[in-house]
C-alpha cells in the first residue's frame, strides 16, 4: 500500500495529498502488494464444487457482496472467510475454491467500495475492516449448511494482521491462517519495504542506511509530534545528499515541506489517521489468541521483515497456551509464489495438512482447542 505523501503546496493541499495516499489503501505494504495480492487461479484448480452462490451481507450500514462456495459432501461444513491484502481487492475466488476442494465452505467478498460492496475501505484505518470479517462470521453462522463451531479465518498480507485481530475479538472464530502477516507495526514494515526498494534500485548499502535513518526520524516526529527541530535539521542537511531525490520520490515528496507541530493535531487531519495506522501494534491481538493458528511466510518476501516477524510471533505465542505453527518457505515471495511465478505447492500442502489436524471436529462436537 502506499505511504503518506506531501508536496510544496499550502498545508491544506499537503494534507489532502497525504489523505489521498492513505486513501489509496492505507499505509501497508506499498502499492506493490496490491499487484502481488491479485493472484490468478491456475487452470488445474478450477474443479467443480457443489455450489457457488452470490450473496450479500451487512456490516453495520454497509452491504458487502461476495461468493459463498460450498464443497462436495453432506453438510454441515467447517467454514472459512477470507481477509484481503491491501488496496482495492475483490473477492479472492482462487483461495475460496481451494478451501472448498479441501472440504470447507468458503466466503470471499469484495472489499468495501470494490465490486458489488458499498462503502469505502479508504475512509478509515485498515483496522476498521476487521468489522467486515466479524460480519462475515455472523453471516456464516446464519447458514444452516455451516457448522458454526468450526469457522476460521484466512488472511493474506494486510489480512495477516486482521486475522489474529478478528480472532482476538470473537469467540466464534476457531482457527487462524495468516499468510505474510507482519509481526511488526505498519510503520516498521514500511521502513523495511522502502529500504529494500532502494537496494533493488542499486543504491549502495551505506546510502540506504543513511536514507533509512532520515525517514525514521521524520516519521517518528510525525507519529509523536516531538522532535521537529531535529527532523527539520536532518532533512535540510539531507537535501545535499546524492540519494535524497531517490528517497523523496518514494514518498511523492513527503519530506517537502515538513508539517509544523501545530498542523499535526488539527481535527480531521489525515496525519491523525496516519499515526493510528502506522503505530498499530499486532502484539496484543497475538497475545489474545486462544485458537490454533498457522503463520506462513516466503523467505524472499521483500515487502515485510520476515525474520523479525517470525521472531515476534514465536516470542509472543510461546508465552501463551496457543497452539501455533510457523512455516517459512525458501524461494517464495510475499504471495507465496515460487521461482517459477506459480503459487508454491508446498505452501498449499502445508495448509492442507494443518487443516486436516487443527480444523477437524472436536470430540463430542466440542470447539477446537
Amino acid at each position: 500500500m502506499r505511504s503518506p505523501v506531501g508536496d510544496p503546496s499550502p498545508p491544506a493541499i499537503r494534507l489532502r495529498n497525504i489523505t489521498a495516499a492513505v486513501r489509496n489503501g492505507g499505509v501497508l505494504l506499498a502499492a506493490a502488494c496490491f499487484a502481488a495480492c491479485a493472484v490468478h487461479e491456475p487452470a488445474q484448480s478450477q474443479t467443480r464444487t457443489v455450489r457457488e452462490e452470490s450473496i450479500h451481507f451487512s456490516s453495520g450500514k454497509l452491504v458487502l457482496a461476495g461468493t459463498l462456495i460450498l464443497p462436495a459432501g453432506p453438510p454441515p461444513y467447517a467454514a472459512v472467510f477470507l481477509f484481503h491484502g491491501s488496496g482495492p481487492q475483490p473477492r479472492n475466488l482462487f483461495m475460496a475454491r481451494w478451501f472448498a476442494q479441501q472440504g470447507f465452505a468458503a466466503l470471499a467478498y469484495d472489499k468495501r467500495g470494490v465490486g458489488g460492496s458499498t462503502g469505502d475501505f479508504r475512509a478509515g484505518p485498515f483496522m476498521d475492516v476487521c468489522d467486515d470479517g466479524l460480519a462475515a462470521v455472523e453471516y456464516l453462522k446464519s447458514r444452516k449448511e455451516i457448522d458454526r463451531r468450526r469457522i476460521g479465518v484466512w488472511g493474506l498480507s494486510q489480512g495477516g494482521w486482521l486475522g489474529p485481530l478478528a480472532a482476538s475479538r470473537s469467540t466464534d472464530i476457531s482457527f487462524v491462517i495468516a499468510v505474510s502477516g507482519p509481526g511488526v507495526p505498519p510503520g516498521e514494515q514500511m521502513l523495511v519495504y522502502y529500504a529494500n526498494e532502494l537496494r533493488d534500485r542499486g543504491m549502495p548499502e551505506p546510502e540506504v542506511r543513511e536514507a533509512d535513518a532520515l525517514r525514521r526520524d521524520v516519521w517518528n516526529y510525525l507519529f509523536s509530534g516531538a522532535g521537529y527541530e531535529k527532523a527539520s535539521r536532518e532533512l535540510n542537511d539531507a537535501r545535499a545528499k546524492p540519494w535524497f531525490d531517490a528517497v523523496n520520490s518514494q514518498q511523492d515528496r513527503l519530506f517537502e515541506p515538513l508539517q509544523k507541530p501545530s498542523e499535526l493535531d488539527r481535527p480531521g487531519s489525515a496525519i491523525l489517521r496516519f499515526r493510528r495506522e502506522m503505530t498499530y501494534d499486532p502484539v496484543p491481538a497475538l497475545r489474545a489468541l486462544r485458537v490454533p493458528a498457522l503463520f506462513v511466510f516466503g523467505a524472499q518476501d521483500r515487502l515485510i521483515p520476515v525474520e523479525a516477524s517470525v521472531s515476534v510471533i514465536r516470542s509472543v505465542l510461546s508465552g501463551t497456551q496457543t497452539d501455533f505453527a510457523i512455516r517459512v518457505f525458501d524461494g517464495d515471495d510475499h504471495v507465496m509464489r515460487d521461482g517459477s511465478g506459480a503459487v508454491d505447492p508446498r505452501y498449499l500442502d502445508a495448509m492442507r495438512e494443518w487443516l486436516a489436524v487443527k480444523a477437524r471436529p472436536g470430540v463430542n462436537g466440542s470447539r477446537l482447542h
